[in-house]
């Protein structure tokens, strides 16, 4: 049972990182360039990210990217630096960057939420068929 579900949840964890990682792009980038800012769903909390915050976000994005491909080829090692990124980026945001000025009791359940997710689809669905990915 275990190897016939194997396709099926590896390409779920695929499209569903996939989708996950073109929203966030569109979201932060088309609002940052329209210059409306960015606003999260389910919050009325809208961010303006400045210059370097930005650069950061694009540097982070184009690091899970290539989490994904490394996901995509089997490869344990995406997942970690997937959540590695992750965790970066928001520790970079609540500290210097946007979601310094935002009461982490706002923002902190949808991320331990989002994390969460991640956790099953990059760390333990790679762990659990552990004899396919390297």
């Amino acid at each position: 049972m275990k190897e016939k579900l194997f396709k099926p949840i590896y390409w779920i964890m695929l499209f569903l990182l996939s989708i996950d990682f073109i929203d966030t792009n569109i979201r932060i980038i088309g609002g940052h360039l329209s210059g409306k800012g960015i606003e999260f769903p389910g919050f009325d909390i809208n961010i303006q990210l400045s210059t370097v915050d930005f650069l950061v976000f694009i540097i982070a994005q184009l690091i899970l990217a290539y989490c994904i491909y490394q996901l995509f080829n089997l490869k344990k090692i995406g997942g970690y630096i997937f959540m590695l990124t992750n965790i970066f980026f928001l520790i970079y945001g609540f500290v210097f960057g946007p979601f310094s000025s935002i009461p982490t009791g706002e923002i902190l359940p949808l991320t331990l939420g989002f994390f969460a997710i991640y956790f099953i689809l990059v760390i333990a669905i790679p762990y659990y068929y552990s004899e396919k990915f390297e």
